[in-house]
């Protein structure tokens, strides 16, 4: 089976199976990473981490992938020159009119695959907003890791450009990765209360923390970690693509 979308033709997509059968669209950004990551870190990641998942797919699941979507929702990294933020509206449309399409040529379900954070929020609410207006099954995916022999402070505070993304960079794309490796740069966040990521939390820009424009230690990345990491999140997203691929909404 042809699983790249865009490589068939309009009379291979008319009669390909619709139902069962996913559409995967992975999801990244072009913004700032740091003076070691390059402004295409997240569209790289939601492009290899999707093509790998489709590598580890089981040949009978019914499922394609289109191009990245490389532009994002990164207005927290604004001042940065380079970094290249849609506007809410402007990333809800485009997703908007991408599953339009889809939905018209008779497919029933879409899976965004996120790689931004600053993304989350609002595929979240697209998809409830797509299965509302169009009876598309919507699915929403951020990758998915074990950190947890991470230090605690890169657990709670490296989240941009830190040990696990520069780690992943490392694997994936080595020649993009600056050297020598800044020094970690954890923001000082003494609230009990609020949190960066978590509820309830603060909205925040990176400059507010970090002028360098990473959240994390870099110095701690390996190249091994990074390959383990990646080969756990795309066999993770491909189990979910599998079953997305013929879920259906029942009532108990």
């Amino acid at each position: 089976m042809k699983r790249a979308f865009v490589e068939h033709t309009w009379k291979e997509i008319e009669a390909l199976p619709k139902d069962p059968g996913v559409v995967v669209l992975p999801i990244g950004a072009i913004e700032q990473h740091g003076p070691h990551l390059p402004l295409c870190t997240d569209a790289k990641l939601a492009e290899a981490t999707v093509q790998r998942a489709f590598e580890a797919l089981p040949a009978e699941v019914a499922a394609w992938y289109l191009p990245v979507q490389s532009y994002g929702k990164s207005n927290e990294h604004t001042g940065y020159p380079g970094t290249l933020a849609l506007s809410a509206s402007t990333l809800m449309g485009v997703v908007r009119d991408i599953a339009v399409s889809l939905h018209r040529a008779g497919f029933r379900r879409l899976m965004l695959f996120n790689a931004h954070g600053g993304n989350k929020a609002l595929l979240e609410m697209m998809c409830r907003d797509l299965r509302a207006e169009l009876g598309l099954l919507c699915f929403l995916v951020q990758g998915q890791v074990d950190a947890s022999r991470l230090p605690p402070s890169e657990q709670r505070f490296g989240i941009h450009a830190g040990t696990l993304e520069t780690a992943l960079m490392l694997h994936l794309t080595p020649g993009l990765v600056r050297q020598p490796l800044p020094p970690a740069r954890y923001p000082r966040f003494d609230s009990q209360n609020f949190n960066l990521t978590l509820l309830p939390q603060v909205a925040w820009l990176t400059r507010d923390w970090s002028p360098e424009g990473h959240f994390g230690n870099p110095q701690a990345a390996v190249a091994e970690a990074g390959q383990a990491w990646f080969e756990e999140m795309a066999h993770r997203l491909a189990e979910l693509i599998a079953e997305a691929s013929t879920f259906e909404v029942a009532y108990g």
